[in-house]
């Protein structure tokens, strides 16, 4: 019997009626080395092969053969890998399959959105960019303001875990905006004002996590947990 996809509990992967959309992760793996990374330390605890606990980049044909939902879901593609290290025939076997499920929503997060320049993606793909401080902001605010994606999809930001104040260049479609988690020693505890000058005049939709409700308060945070149409 063909596995299907696991439900997550990240919060802004919800599908359209409210329930925990999925992750879909055919690949495992990243090189780069955050220190707050929690997929570094799962790879560690459920890796089957030595790569995977490693951290290498690794084509796992189990988790791309996972059965889709039958309902229209959303779909976080790479919870557990950075899509600028995948190999080029990894990346198309993935955009080839979501191309036939245009029923569903998938969703790409990387730190280098340079990568989004080189793939067609299908238009029912959410491009998302992760930004952690001021450096990463100057160094990507000219490709997300003269984007040369596809314009049917939606851009986003995910500044998580924010770790500085942020000036905001850019207005893509949604902002996500998270504490860092775990104890780690060194953990950065953002400040009100940090979030406060992002969202200062933002129209389109912004999702606080629930980590943020130290900082901002339950009501606060609840009453801004939206996302696009």
């Amino acid at each position: 019997m063909q596995k299907t996809l696991n439900r997550t509990n990240i919060e802004w992967v919800k599908n359209p009626d409210g329930s925990k959309g999925y992750v879909w992760n055919p690949v495992w793996g990243c090189r780069n080395n955050c220190p707050y990374c929690y997929a570094r330390n799962m790879a560690r605890r459920f890796g089957k092969t030595e790569d995977e606990r490693a951290f290498k980049p690794t084509w796992i044909q189990s988790n791309f053969d996972k059965a889709f939902p039958k309902k229209p879901s959303k779909i976080f593609v790479n919870s557990m890998s950075e899509i600028v290290f995948w190999d080029r025939e990894w990346m198309y076997k993935i955009l080839e399959r979501i191309e036939d499920n245009q029923i569903h929503t998938f969703l790409f997060l990387t730190k280098n959105p340079t990568i989004y320049s080189h793939y067609y993606f299908p238009d029912n793909c959410w491009l998302g960019t992760t930004i952690t401080n001021q450096s990463a902001m100057n160094s990507f605010a000219d490709l997300l303001l003269e984007t040369t994606w596809d314009e049917t999809n939606k851009i986003f930001l995910s500044v998580e875990p924010i770790l500085e104040k942020i000036r905001r260049y850019v207005n893509p479609d949604w902002f996500i905006i998270g504490a860092e988690t775990g104890s780690r020693k060194g953990k950065i505890i953002p400040q009100k004002e940090w979030i406060e000058k992002i969202i200062c005049k933002f129209s389109a939709p912004i999702f606080l996590k629930d980590n943020l409700i130290p900082v901002m308060g339950k009501e606060y945070v609840k009453q801004r947990q939206e996302f696009p149409e």
